[in-house]
């Protein structure tokens, strides 16, 4: 809303405004203008040539006639408003603390000469059915800026001249004129317009709402993801399932997904309703609002651990026909993979006091992989058996991409080619558990055992891991562009080259991290074939499109909340 406040003659300043649309076409100019005494108590007036040639005796009878009774009972009338006002509304009395310009401060005898104003209310009151204000004085503009503020309106003054400085200092920011504006004005005001051109504040405006708009969209995504991540992670330990990423694929996704690609918002476009909406509630303001946290934030973070969990479930489940976290680990009680309770078998010795001591690989593992990594293929069985290797020796066979390790653990080239009580038998604990013990307490350096790396619980639960990360990797730059505007994504993909930039950087380092042997070895991932790859990125996508989902409820809860 635009209110003009001007010296001019009433006739003048309507006419002003209606060649500015202050006033609408079709709207009575009369009733939509003011003269600024209208805001002041009427009260009969004293030449002030006389008043000051009176004499000691005059002035004495003066006071003590019925025009000095009106005068004190209307100046204590004002005080009684103005304590009052300011006693209720305690944001309009922190303001006075700080700033002590306002008509209604108390008067001392050299402002006896200053009008007396209406309690702000009645000049709220008039101030919200007028837009132009004629023969304003320096106090009339305090007194219709101070009434704006008490309405919780954020005031901006404009003005130029030394009369207009103390409403530039009262009001929430003060524009003074570059070109035209007196030192006065420049002093008392925020900010200086530098070309004197009223449509650089608007352009001002919109580049101040588009840098907030953006900088609530960036702190929004990265609480969003974060908090998601660690959802996913919480999840897992919840379910007793593999975590779905590890501390150091996690620092790498940190650095090319939450840090670098958010950047982009910052060449982002303003929304389409920017300038419609009126301005946000500087009261408790903070960057996210209600809203974005319950429908934005709140949705995303309920839909990422749901993405990222299934895909885990089904990588590592059509990798190991296993899920439970502890099934893969392995299990050293007696006959547990027979029953099929664990996917891995663990030995062990008994110490003197009947405690049993297992060993930190397993000896035995049966799983069973779909055929291409699909949940839908055929299960194949894989039984491996231990042996004696060196610590990262090479296996000789192993496919990365499948996890096969050919015959090279299959029983017949084993220790175990007799069955598996040639070197194990049963024992019990002093519990009463059954588990398999090493016979003659055989030395942990002649144990024939299965390399952690390379059994096919724990590849495949890898592998399943791996999926996981390329979920969260790849679904959090779709996220991205799903915060980048409140419009449907599809309509904004390549509106910003940054944001462009960034995506094809982070799809890059995505295929760097899964098949780069050297890169994938180090952050514990396994190079993923093309079904594996399309399910990941399945799972993704349709991150991506919930998201979308949502924005439809937030779309019409952020109209609702702007209406």
């Amino acid at each position: 809303r635009v209110v003009m406040i001007t010296g001019d003659q009433r006739e003048t300043a309507m006419a002003i405004a209606q060649q500015v649309n202050i006033i609408e076409k079709g709207r009575d100019p009369l009733s939509c203008s003011a003269l600024c005494k209208e805001l002041q108590r009427s009260a009969p007036t004293v030449n002030k040539f006389f008043t000051r040639s009176l004499s000691k005796q005059a002035t004495e009878i003066l006071e003590s006639s019925p025009m000095a009774d009106w005068k004190r009972e209307t100046s204590t009338e004002s005080e009684h408003h103005r304590k009052k006002l300011y006693s209720d509304d305690s944001a309009v009395r922190d303001r006075s603390l700080q700033r002590t310009l306002s008509i209604h401060d108390d008067r001392s005898p050299k402002s006896k000469h200053e009008p007396e104003y209406r309690p702000v209310e009645e000049i709220a009151e008039l101030a919200c059915q007028v837009n132009v204000w004629a023969r304003a004085q320096p106090s009339d503009k305090v007194a219709l800026v101070e009434s704006l503020i008490h309405e919780g309106h954020v005031t901006a003054m404009t003005g130029d001249g030394v009369n207009d400085a103390p409403a530039l200092k009262q009001a929430d920011a003060g524009v003074a004129m570059g070109i035209s504006g007196t030192s006065v004005a420049k002093n008392a005001s925020d900010l200086i317009l530098m070309d004197d051109d009223f449509a650089t504040i608007v352009a001002a405006v919109r580049e101040g709402r588009r840098i907030y708009g953006n900088t609530q969209k960036y702190v929004t995504f990265n609480l969003s993801v974060k908090a998601a991540e660690c959802n996913c992670l919480m999840s897992a330990i919840l379910f007793s399932v593999p975590m779905p990423i590890r501390g150091l694929q996690l620092l790498l996704n940190l650095l090319v997904t939450h840090i670098l690609p958010p950047l982009c918002l910052a060449w982002e476009r303003p929304e389409s309703y920017l300038m419609k909406v009126p301005p946000r509630s500087i009261k408790g303001d903070i960057v996210v609002s209600r809203v974005m946290w319950l429908f934005r934030w709140l949705p995303f973070v309920i839909c990422m651990p749901l993405c990222v969990m299934s895909c885990l479930a089904v990588g590592v489940w059509s990798s190991t026909g296993f899920l439970n976290g502890n099934a893969l680990i392995g299990s050293s009680r007696f006959n547990a993979v027979q029953d099929g309770r664990a996917a891995c078998e663990i030995a062990g010795t008994l110490n003197s006091k009947g405690q049993f001591i297992d060993d930190a690989y397993p000896f035995h593992c049966v799983c069973f992989p779909r055929e291409g990594g699909s949940p839908f293929g055929e299960p194949a069985r894989v039984e491996q058996w231990g042996r004696h290797l060196e610590e990262d020796a090479p296996i000789d066979g192993f496919n990365r991409w499948t996890g096969s390790t050919g015959d090279f653990f299959e029983q017949r080239n084993t220790p175990y080619k007799d069955g598996a009580s040639s070197l194990l038998e049963k024992c019990t604990d002093r519990r009463g558990v059954d588990r398999w013990c090493w016979k003659d307490g055989k030395k942990k350096d002649s144990r024939p055992w299965l390399p952690a790396a390379h059994n096919c619980a724990s590849y495949g639960a890898q592998m399943g891991q791996s999926m996981s990360y390329v979920t969260i990797h790849f679904g959090e730059i779709l996220t991205l562009l799903t915060f980048r505007q409140d419009a449907p994504c599809v309509f904004s993909f390549c509106t910003n080259p940054v944001y462009t930039g960034f995506f094809l950087f982070n799809i890059t380092m995505l295929f760097v991290f899964i098949y780069a042997r050297p890169v994938s070895q180090v952050l514990g991932l396994t190079p993923l074939g093309p079904t594996r790859l399309l399910i990941a990125m399945c799972f993704a996508v349709t991150l991506a499109c919930l998201n979308e989902v949502v924005k439809v409820l937030y779309r019409s809860r952020m109209a609702a909340s702007n209406a």
